[in-house]
This record gives C-alpha cells, structure tokens and sequence, in this order.
C-alpha cells in the first residue's frame, strides 16, 4: 500500500478543473462575497465566451494533456510522459476518466485565507482568460472549486477551512487546521474523500496581515 499521502494545498492562484463545465457568470462576481460563498450552478462555457475555445487547455484544464503536445521539458509534457507510466492512453475521455478516478481516491485538502479577496486584475493571481473563468480572486477560485467538486463527486465533501488573514503563509502555517491536518489528525481517507469539509474562521495572528493584502507580491502565474 505504500507511505499515505496528505497534500493541503494553500489558496492557489490556479486550480485545475477536471471536466469542462466551469462557475456560471453569476459565480464569478467582481465584487467579493466574502468566505461564505458557494456556486451552484456550473455550465460548459459558450462561444464567445470561452475563451477562444481554450478554456479547457492545460493547466486549467485537462485539454491536451493526453497527448502531450509541446516539446521536451515543457510542463504539460513532462506530465504526459508521468501519466504515461500508469495510464498508458492516448485517449482524452480514458485519461480524463482515469484521473477523475484517482482523483477521488486522494487525501487533498484545502486553505484559504478569509479575506485573500484582491481582485486578479491587479496582479494577485493569475489574469489569464481561462483562470478568469473560475473566479475573480483567490478565494473565490478556492470556494467555487469546493463547490465543483461536491457537484463532480456527488455524495462527497471536500475538505477545507480558512484562516483569518490574506494571501499569507505564515497566517496559514500558524493556523489550527494546518497543524492538525499536517502533524496531529493524520489517518487514511477513503475512496470518496474522507471526513466532511468545511470552513472554520481562524484567529488572526498578531503580526500578520488581515487586510486582504499580500504578504509578498503575489506572481501573476504563481
């Protein structure tokens, strides 16, 4: 069976959606809901709308993972040629299968920072088209991807929590759901994700910022 794995996964810019249907419009406001929110609705993007039909490409989707298509040394294939080893398949529906299959057998967990709410366009997370597509800050991304994969894996509830604060490591790091889950409260989940999510407001730590700005300049692709 192997070392269990548990990968807690700090309020990306990013998250890689593992089927085509994305946040409805109405998920996506400019203005930040705060760390309540949730999406329900969830529809594959239409023309005009979808980026110029690249809404799905890898690395925000699983577009052309399966084929590997950019020269070596290359992120997506180097990826092609590690799937490869155990999903030998130049199919995109069999990898995409594959990986969602994977997917919901994992101990991933997620944290976010409560008021991590500036805008992308300003440079706080990824302002590509596609990434514009799943949320208009990070926690929002974050929020509505909870939502994607209780609507992917019906039955099942991620595991998440925030901490009070922006985009901080160290607010993250100090929190009690990030101890727990990386030092105290480590067990082996089952195949449908494991114990029930949810958020969980942290304290805020004294010399850290709960502003909603970033400890450190945050990289458009970081």
């Amino acid at each position: 069976r192997g070392l269990p794995l548990r990968i807690i996964v700090g309020s990306p810019s990013t998250l890689m959606y593992l089927s085509e249907e994305r946040p409805d419009r109405a998920c996506r406001p400019s203005r930040d809901q705060g760390r309540h929110w949730s999406c329900s609705n969830f529809s594959i993007p239409s023309p005009g709308h979808d980026c110029d039909s690249h809404w799905n490409s890898y690395f925000i989707g699983l577009r052309g993972l399966h084929d590997g298509a950019s020269s070596k040394g290359h992120l997506k294939y180097d990826v092609n040629q590690y799937l490869r080893r155990s999903i030998n398949t130049t199919s995109s529906s069999i990898l995409s299968k594959d990986i969602r299959d994977r997917w919901a057998t994992k101990d991933v967990r997620f944290l976010f920072g409560s008021q991590d709410t500036v805008h992308c366009n300003v440079g706080a997370c990824n302002r590509r088209c596609e990434a514009m597509l799943t949320g208009k800050n990070r926690l929002q991304r974050g929020l509505n991807f909870m939502s994607y994969l209780q609507r992917l894996f019906p039955g099942s509830e991620p595991v998440w929590s925030t901490y009070n604060g922006g985009h901080s490591a160290g607010l993250a790091y100090a929190s009690r759901h990030f101890t727990e889950w990386a030092f105290e409260d480590f067990e082996v989940v089952g195949e449908t994700g494991g114990e029930t999510g949810g958020e969980v407001e942290e304290p805020a730590s004294p010399d850290g910022e709960a502003d909603g700005e970033a400890e450190e300049p945050a990289s458009p692709d970081g």
